[in-house]
């Protein structure tokens, strides 16, 4: 077996003895593995007697007593040998093809005190929705920028009593807008209807209609999504209970449906006193996601994928070599767009500025950039674009290759040279 491959074993009876047993190391654990499978012996059985040797108590599926229990809050993202106490929110069947293969698995969420996390389980469950189940040597994956628990085949999942769990892994978390995030679990929050509207989906190969739309409060907004009519209007300050919290590529939303109550809330909220977040850079690159929030920097690069561009007519995906991941080679459709790096000196962020921005920002029309020479145009954007400080607003999302601020209106901050030259200057003599 490879050193790299064993060594995520070694880790995993390494959790299992911690506190247990002082003075055996990493490098004791991986030679005695090493000696049995030399041997002969599995690699489950070789784990499960070093387990046993030096004081762990070992049980089938791979878990073990001496697992020590983590907080949803706590996880963190490539965990092995998770160990969770929690409520079962939501289970569902999927079908997947694996090697071209249909495969079924689960996936849902679960709830402790400190708040949810998604999970996939490649395993049919002996459990169901609402109940309470100690969950043994799963491990944690990053999935649309947020944390998911795996069950694997070496999973134990057990069903507890209701009383296994603090009373607060079970009430709604009061809190406000700007607080959200993907694993806080049920919340109670008064909010504000800015918008909303109702439309049709297919869920599980049903349609069901469902009212989405954005709410806000003193601190910010976010998205929302109602799986029934709680006869909600726009401009209604209502307070939800029992609301739970999903995420899309970072962005928390607010989902709630029969078990939630929504009612008219006796306090107010004027929608001219819901703001748009002013943050600085760091803000919004340690942030997982942000809805409708502005940040202001100086544009530092002119990425790769800027300019004139072509789009699958099917679902508007940008083309590589004429063709789309989706829907495969297609005649596409030309496009302009600009993507940038911009920092403002905390951080960075990549931003993206859609066909209008990016007309906007040229001064001239697809059609018009279209007629130009692909050197001149590229020299109009550096032009235009490069080295210009701007401020944005929109929205912060999160994924595997970092923050992209997608640009929803843009201005061009008037910079007065001269005085910033003297502040720098300034600067400079304290610094002497």
């Amino acid at each position: 077996m490879p050193t790299e491959d064993l060594k995520i074993h070694v880790q995993e009876v390494m959790s299992v003895l911690e506190g247990r047993v002082d003075n055996i190391s990493a490098d004791d654990v991986e030679a005695e593995l090493q000696r049995f499978l030399e041997y002969g012996v599995p690699l489950a059985q070789a784990k499960q007697t070093v387990i046993k040797k030096h004081g762990g108590l070992s049980f089938s599926n791979g878990s073990s007593a001496l697992l020590k229990r983590t907080l949803i809050g706590d996880l963190g993202m490539d965990q092995r040998s998770v160990k969770i106490v929690a409520k079962i929110v939501s289970l569902n069947p999927k079908e997947i093809l694996v090697k071209g293969q249909p495969r079924q698995i689960y996936y849902g969420l679960l709830r402790d005190e400190s708040g949810t996390v998604p999970f996939t389980s490649w395993n049919e469950l002996d459990v169901g929705k609402g109940d309470i189940v100690e969950v043994a040597n799963a491990y944690t994956r990053e999935w649309q920028g947020t944390i998911q628990l795996n069950l694997g085949d070496r999973t134990h999942v057990e069903k507890k009593d209701e009383s296994v769990l603090p009373k607060e892994a079970f009430e709604p978390k009061k809190c406000v807008i700007k607080d959200l995030h993907s694993n806080m679990g049920t919340v109670d929050i008064i909010t504000v209807i800015l918008d909303i509207e109702k439309k049709e989906v297919e869920v599980g190969g049903e349609k069901k209609t469902v009212f989405s739309g954005v709410l806000g409060d003193e601190t910010g907004k976010t998205p929302f999504t109602a799986w029934m009519d709680f006869k909600l209007k726009k401009g209604d300050t209502i307070h939800i209970v029992g609301g739970s919290i999903r995420s899309w590529k970072g962005v928390p939303q607010i989902s709630f449906d029969e078990n939630a109550t929504v009612e008219k809330a006796e306090k107010k909220i004027n929608p001219k006193d819901v703001p748009v977040r002013r943050l600085m850079m760091y803000e919004a690159v340690e942030h997982p996601g942000l809805y409708d929030v502005e940040v202001a920097g100086d544009v530092i690069e002119i990425q790769t994928g800027s300019g004139l561009i072509m789009r699958c007519p099917e679902c508007n995906r940008m083309l590589f070599n004429n063709e789309c991941r989706t829907h495969g080679v297609v005649e596409g459709q030309v496009d302009i767009r600009l993507r940038c790096s911009i920092d403002d000196g905390t951080g960075s962020v990549s931003a993206i500025f859609d066909r209008g921005l990016s007309e906007q920002l040229l001064g001239k029309t697809l059609d018009e950039c279209k007629n130009m020479n692909p050197t001149d145009l590229s020299d109009m954007i550096l032009k235009e674009v490069f080295a210009h400080q701007f401020c944005l607003r929109g929205n912060s999302l999160r994924d595997r290759f970092g923050i992209t601020f997608l640009v929803q209106e843009v201005t061009e901050k008037d910079v007065d040279v001269k005085a910033e030259a003297q502040l720098l200057s300034k600067d400079l003599e304290v610094m002497e």
